[in-house]
């Protein structure tokens, strides 16, 4: 597969926004960080196709970004850390029973760590 200026660049912001190092996003990844830092560096002209199935779930809220407005926020981007990326998308793979007791147990723990934050602990 063909090393795009716009997997470049989503490799480069994904990396930059979401991770701590190459290393950290190369683990998750389960690709090598020396094949990272080649693919950011633009030393080969393209990707096997194994390694782009690992990336590209990774990549692909970065690919395109500015293509993708969201309504009611102007023009303004939706912008999300990988973190929250990947919560959402573990929680919409729930079945709805779940999602709604998961949702009551971390709106329960907010108010928890809240009130323990502004020393309101009962």
């Amino acid at each position: 597969m063909k090393l795009t200026d716009d997997i470049v660049k989503a490799l480069h912001r994904c990396v930059t926004e979401g991770y701590e190092s190459v290393t950290e996003f190369a683990r998750l990844a389960n690709v090598s960080a020396e094949t990272v830092k080649k693919y950011m560096r633009r030393e080969t002209e393209s990707i096997k196709e194994e390694t782009w199935s690992k990336l590209q779930p990774l990549l692909k809220p970065y690919m395109g970004r500015k293509q993708q407005k969201t309504s009611g926020f102007g023009s303004k981007y939706l912008e999300l850390d990988t973190d929250q990326r990947i919560l959402l998308d573990t929680f919409a793979d729930l079945p709805d029973d779940v999602k709604k007791q998961k949702l009551l147990e971390m709106v329960e723990l907010a108010k928890q760590y809240n009130r323990e934050k502004n020393g309101t602990a009962s």
